[in-house]
């Protein structure tokens, strides 16, 4: 009895002794990334947080970094599912037609589709965790292992699901925030831009409050605001501009006028004073003459 004991104790001790120096077999999502996510701009302003943003009853785009960590033979890992867990309590299974062999240390990129239900399902009130999920099987088929991967800490950038008008709230936000701040020359496009200024900011301030209705009608007057300011500033300024074009125009041609007028004057005031000593010499021989007629004769 003694020596089955003393048997089975080393045969324990064998045991954890193997277990301790053999490497794990195991594998790993190093990522997991949103992609064609319309809405992944800055921060949101309602969750004050940067997010996966999609519009509700729209498709979603995963892309999973899978590492292949395996270590024991064959080492191959096949991956056939890949599952994503949201907290509205569904969870979306994308399965590949073929399974994915990964060789050991490979690291492959996998994609899953989410079509995303309503804000009556999943609100859009709130931000959503949801946990990554990856399973790869042997090769009669049977499943091998899962791999699991949370995001849903505050550290994560979450899921949000946005209504319609929450969706063109925030595009049309993007569109205003991207058009540069313009000077113009005329009043009435100058008041035009302090008005799409002014319903910005309302818009703003519903859109944090979460009306995102409210928010899009007055981001909305905000953008046809900027249209109309620019189109009324080319309206006047393009106008004045074509009357001083005029007015420089008609002072040209005046002061071409003047300087032909006094070109021609000059040229006649030259052709008086040559009249003038032409008479001044005439008038002297004349006056010579009339000295010779009237002088006395010569002594005889």
């Amino acid at each position: 009895m003694k020596k089955a004991l003393v048997f089975a104790l080393v045969v324990l001790a064998f045991g954890l002794a193997s277990a301790m120096t053999v490497s794990p077999a195991f594998a790993d999502i190093k990522s997991a990334r949103w992609l064609g996510s319309f809405y992944s701009w800055d921060k949101d302003p309602y969750y004050d947080a940067k997010v996966y943003g999609y519009v509700e009853n729209s498709q979603a785009t995963l892309l999973v970094e899978v590492e292949n960590h395996l270590t024991t033979p064959p080492k191959l890992m096949n991956v056939s599912q890949i599952i994503v867990g949201f907290d509205w309590n569904l969870n979306y299974t994308t399965t590949l037609a073929t399974p994915a062999v990964l060789k050991a240390g490979e690291t492959r990129f996998l994609t899953a589709t989410v079509t995303l239900p309503n804000t009556t399902v999943a609100s859009n009130l709130f931000l959503h965790g949801y946990t990554v999920y990856v399973k790869h099987v042997n090769s009669t088929g049977g499943l091998a292992g899962t791999m699991t991967k949370p995001y849903t800490s505050a550290s994560d950038r979450l899921f949000a699901v946005y209504s319609e008008d929450q969706a063109d709230a925030r595009e049309l936000s993007e569109i205003i925030d991207g058009i540069s701040v313009a000077r113009f020359n005329s009043t009435a496009a100058s008041l035009l831009w302090a008005k799409a200024d002014n319903e910005t900011d309302i818009a703003e301030t519903m859109y944090k409050q979460g009306d995102f209705a409210g928010a899009k009608t007055h981001y909305s007057k905000a953008l046809n605001y900027i249209n109309q300011a620019f189109i009324t500033e080319q309206a006047l300024t393009g106008g004045v501009q074509d009357a001083q074009l005029a007015l420089i125009e008609a002072q040209a041609r005046s002061f071409e006028a003047q300087a032909n007028y006094l070109n021609g004057m000059s040229n006649m005031w030259v052709l008086i004073g040559v009249a003038a000593v032409l008479f001044a010499i005439g008038y002297i021989i004349r006056g010579l003459a009339a000295l010779r007629k009237t002088a006395a004769p010569p002594p005889q």
